[in-house]
């Protein structure tokens, strides 16, 4: 409920409580504050039942930025509207049937006009025509006091705004250098990566031509071709020919590693019988596990699976995760060859009962030149490549390896394949 107004009578009074609304001016932390701060003072001082103050725009049109005793509804009527006059405007704003019970002062800034204050008195003071030159003073005092707030928070908020806009700027600015700076990093890097992978393509096709000369020439010597040769020169030809197949493996798996970063290995996938690829796997690895007395069992998969695979590059993941774990596994232990599948997929897992691979590694196994074994003391030889090349190989499948392994126990490396229809 509206509360009745006491306007105040003498100019001492009204001086006074005009002191008090500048001061409070200086407290209003924005321009909305002041702005309405200045309508509500209006309407205390001059007992008015409405008031409304409106400024110009960048067009210098007025529009209603604050009011008093005027319904939200009547406000956003006459806020955007300029169809009709300023007095009818003014009029549909406040109700002023009688031109004695409107008072409207200009807000004045370095001689420009950039705001009206405008109120409406009680019918009782219409006839009062002292009062109304005191009410008009008041009013305008009351307007002078509250232009230049007005124009400082109005300036304020430009500054803010321009400040953020620069702002904003920046950070485009910041953001399109930095993301310039990202793509041409990115460029170097592959270039890098490219530059490499030609490289290490290149180094390993020059060292494959000595490595096979050497196996040549070993042969040769094995032979007896050059003559006659003793037994511990025998013995040293199979350590010669041993360390070669060694070096040989690594060469490949480093041009195997090239040819893949560079995008150079052609994959054709096809329809296979798993069965039929899980049963030539153990005539290849025999001998290795001869050698460690290791036990080896398969789990023959069921009679017509097939699924989505390069036999070849299927074949030579499946030789790799069956040499790791021949390479990892104790003598005495144990290695499984298993399947699975359901209506999408088709697993094939390599399980053994070796020293397993520690947690921390085995997010970083199938990274490149990554081994569970470092430094110059390892006792197992290899690239720490294979697990990469396999995992590669698998997804340039449309499949996926993955590991689970407990140090101490064993590992389990499953390869995942579509399943053919």
């Amino acid at each position: 409920m509206e509360r009745e107004r006491h306007p105040d009578r003498t100019r001492e009074e009204r001086a006074h409580r005009l002191t008090e609304v500048s001061r409070a001016f200086t407290y209003a932390s924005s321009l909305k504050d002041i702005l309405h701060l200045a309508t509500d003072q209006a309407a205390e001082m001059l007992g008015a039942e409405k008031a409304i103050l409106m400024l110009t725009d960048e067009n210098g049109l007025l529009r209603v930025r604050a009011a008093y005793g005027v319904s939200e509804d009547v406000v956003d009527r006459f806020r955007e509207s300029f169809d009709e006059s300023l007095i009818t405007r003014l009029t549909g704003l406040l109700g002023a049937d009688s031109p004695q019970g409107f008072i409207g002062v200009p807000l004045v800034v370095g001689g420009n006009v950039t705001g009206l204050l405008a109120v409406v008195r009680p019918e009782r003071f219409a006839g009062d025509t002292a009062g109304y030159e005191d009410d008009e003073w008041l009013l305008s005092a009351l307007a002078d006091q509250t232009a230049a707030p007005v124009e400082n928070a109005h300036l304020s908020e430009e500054l803010d705004r321009a400040r953020l806009l620069a702002e904003n700027s920046r950070l485009y600015e910041s953001e399109r250098a930095a993301r310039k700076e990202a793509e041409l990093a990115r460029a170097e890097a592959e270039n890098a990566n490219r530059a490499k992978s030609e490289f290490l393509a290149n180094m390993s096709h020059e060292l494959r031509t000595p490595l096979n000369a050497i196996a040549g020439y070993v042969e040769l010597l094995d032979m007896e071709i050059r003559g006659p040769i003793t037994p511990a020169q025998r013995e040293d030809l199979s350590r010669i020919k041993a360390s070669q197949r060694i070096l040989l493996r690594l060469v490949n798996d480093v041009l195997n590693f090239a040819k893949l970063e560079s995008g150079h290995v052609t994959v054709i996938v096809k329809n296979i019988d798993i069965a039929n690829v899980l049963g030539e796997l153990e005539p290849l690895v025999l001998p290795q596990l001869m050698s460690k007395g290791l036990t080896f069992d398969t789990d023959s998969c069921s009679d017509g699976l097939h699924a989505l695979a390069d036999p070849e590059k299927l074949e030579q993941i499946l030789l790799n995760l069956l040499s790791n774990a021949i390479k990892f596994t104790p003598a005495k232990g144990a290695i499984h060859l298993t399947c699975d599948s359901d209506d999408t997929s088709v697993w094939i897992r390599v399980r053994d009962t070796g020293r397993g691979i520690p947690f921390e590694k085995q997010d970083r196994i199938f990274e490149p030149f990554v081994r569970v074994d470092e430094g110059f003391n390892r006792p197992t030889e290899g690239t720490g490549l294979g697990l990469a090349i396999s995992r590669n190989l698998a997804r340039a499948m449309g499949g996926e390896l993955a590991v689970k392994s407990v140090p101490g126990e064993g590992s389990m490396f499953t390869l995942t394949l579509r399943r053919a229809t």
